[in-house]
């Protein structure tokens, strides 16, 4: 595959971009009030194989602010994780259960053409237990 094929995830566009709501920080520095985290994604569609369908995360290796979509043909794709994290900090919520589509969508590889939305989907199990005030 040439370099000009590969699409960019929206990690690679969080990643090389600038915040305009603060400063970007790690992981443990955004929930401070986390004792123990687990995470479990199973990725389904395009590109998925035995190595990544299944992901898990914890404290010792939190996600990023998005999970990378499978799909070599998805622009922008993956799954903001970090959004449902904050909303259940924000609740105190323990335990949480989704199945979400790629915010991506296939085209051709610098995103100037869509082609049609990305049928990759996420489900997600994420499990938090707090610390103790």
């Amino acid at each position: 595959m040439k370099k000009s094929d590969i699409r960019k995830t929206m990690s690679d566009f969080f990643n090389e971009g600038e915040s305009v709501f603060g400063k970007k920080v790690t992981f443990n520095e955004a929930f401070s009030g986390i004792q123990e985290l687990k995470i479990e994604v199973i990725e389904d569609g395009k590109g998925v194989g035995e190595w990544n369908e299944k992901r898990t995360y914890t404290l010792d290796r939190p996600p990023g602010e998005f999970i990378n979509c499978s799909n070599k043909f998805c622009f922008k794709g993956g799954l903001r994780i970090a959004d449902i994290i904050r909303d259940m900090v924000q609740n105190k919520a323990e335990h949480h259960e989704t199945h979400n589509f790629c915010i991506g969508n296939e085209g051709s590889p610098k995103g100037r053409k869509t082609y049609k939305s990305c049928i990759n989907s996420f489900k997600v199990t994420v499990d938090i237990k707090y610390k103790q005030n």
